[in-house]
């Protein structure tokens, strides 16, 4: 089967949690599924891409450029970043933190990625290019 995308749609704050509102059609109870703690990198569609599982496959929860300046913000306290579906339930990202700061490093001086999602990952996150 098909990873089912699910985009962020916004995004909230509570105390020292950013939740990230998904659309879900499918009414999908977030207590089946589980935290596959890896997250891949959508360069065309400028986005960060969370994986977690259920018993049917994938579900990338995507967070596109339009949600990173508040991700930025929530790496820098060091938030507790969830997932949160249309009946307000909730999924901690476990591994969200640490995936971001490898994934964003990486990025930077990385050709394989594209030239726009690097400047993008540049100017929102703050990294700086490789010596070469």
């Amino acid at each position: 089967m098909m990873p089912r995308r699910l985009n962020v749609q916004s995004t909230a704050w509570k105390e020292n949690k950013l939740i990230l509102l998904i659309e879900d059609e499918q009414n999908t109870e977030l207590t089946d599924w589980k935290d596959s703690e890896r997250m891949l990198v959508d360069s065309d569609g400028l986005a960060f891409i969370y994986v977690l599982e259920d018993e049917e496959g994938f579900n990338y929860i995507s967070i596109g450029h339009n949600h990173w300046n508040e991700v930025k913000k929530a790496l820098v306290e060091d938030a507790v970043f969830v997932v949160q579906n249309e009946k307000r339930e909730e999924l901690e990202l476990t591994a969200f933190s640490r995936e971001m700061y490898f994934l964003t490093d990486n990025i930077q001086g990385n050709a394989n990625y594209g030239q726009q999602m690097e400047d993008e990952v540049i100017k929102v996150f703050g990294t700086e290019e490789k010596t070469q």
